[in-house]
């Protein structure tokens, strides 16, 4: 009597270049804010060039600001980890799901069901990297190419917001903070 097994093999590799996993994070934001995707390739790309120190994602009612989330980069951190350590890290960490950080898909999660339950629109903003915003001309580039205002800003808060900052967890140059409105 002959025996059959089936075997399969499958392995996921969690290995992946710090800017990759910077991406992830980046790309996350502007998803839920619902950019187009040649804009989010824009987005990307200004990331890779490290043009970008933040994203945030926020919500709007009337003229005002009522909640938000951003990710921000300290690239000299980033640039120092990459020496030190090379370009890879490992994204197999409690809580991880697709190269992204639960600090941060759970606080977009938030701020997107807190968009549908008030039928609000989710908006972005950018911070350009310092080195960029010392050179007008480069910053003015910089956000045209974006689809930004030079010299724009976000709405006003509505009430001062409580501030909550996380580090992090395996991607020590990131950082997730929610702001949202007390009143």
């Amino acid at each position: 009597m002959a025996v059959y097994t089936k075997t399969s093999t499958f392995t996921k590799s969690y290995t992946h270049t710090r800017i990759d996993v910077l991406d992830n994070h980046f790309e996350l934001f502007l998803r839920c804010s619902n950019m187009k995707d040649e804009d989010v390739d824009k987005m990307l790309l200004a990331v890779e060039r490290q043009e970008l120190d933040a994203v945030g994602i926020y919500l709007q009612e009337g003229n005002h600001r009522i909640s938000e989330v951003e990710f921000s980069i300290d690239w000299e951190k980033h640039n120092e980890i990459v020496r030190l350590s090379g370009e890879l890290v490992d994204t197999d960490i409690g809580g991880w799901k697709n190269g992204v950080a639960p600090e941060a898909y759970i606080s977009v999660q938030r701020l997107v069901k807190i968009a549908k339950e008030r039928r609000l629109k989710v908006k972005s903003w950018i911070r350009v990297s310092s080195y960029i915003r010392e050179q007008p001309s480069e910053h003015k580039r910089v956000c045209e190419n974006l689809g930004y205002n030079y010299g724009g800003s976000v709405p006003p808060w509505k009430y001062p917001p409580k501030e909550t900052s996380l580090q992090i967890s395996g991607l020590e140059e990131g950082e997730i903070t929610t702001r949202v409105g007390q009143g």
